[in-house]
């Protein structure tokens, strides 16, 4: 079976869970959740898991700080920084700082790939989403790039 495989059958069974109607039950499972992601992340001091190095990954990208945040990316990754630091410059926007309110961060490893899936307030709710991140000399970076796409550059 293949990693996307198991990833998109984990999704499935967590979308349907979510959907099931609970009335006031589900309200206050979302404010509790809501009252959990209002605490920013924190770096996390030298990262050796996925879900740890995607954390900081954020953070530095929230931050604007993108030489930090290359430095736990892949070569792929790290052209895509470039790009965002440059409009982020020429939009003179790099004062401007984002919060990410991530929570949740569970990650599945299969041999030197993992795939984490998290929580993240957008607006009034809750969306969920995934990373992956490839182990390259042996230390986690975060691939913004699927399989597909590395094959087709």
């Amino acid at each position: 079976m293949s990693i996307r495989f198991l990833f998109l059958m984990f999704l499935v069974c967590l979308w349907s869970a979510c959907a099931t109607d609970n009335g006031s039950d589900q309200a206050n499972e979302l404010d509790d959740l809501h009252a959990v992601l209002e605490d920013s992340p924190q770096l996390v001091a030298n990262p050796t898991t996925p879900a740890e190095v995607f954390q900081n990954w954020q953070i530095y990208m929230d931050h604007n700080q993108f030489d930090q945040a290359s430095q736990w990316s892949t070569p792929e990754t790290q052209d895509w920084i470039s790009f965002m630091q440059a409009m982020i410059e020429a939009a003179d926007a790099v004062d401007d700082k984002v919060e990410s309110r991530l929570q949740g961060i569970q990650c599945q490893e299969a041999g030197d790939t993992a795939i984490c899936v998290f929580a993240e307030a957008a607006g009034d709710g809750l969306r969920l989403d995934s990373i992956r991140l490839i182990k390259l000399a042996g230390v986690w970076k975060v691939d913004l790039w699927t399989e597909d796409e590395r094959g087709a550059q």
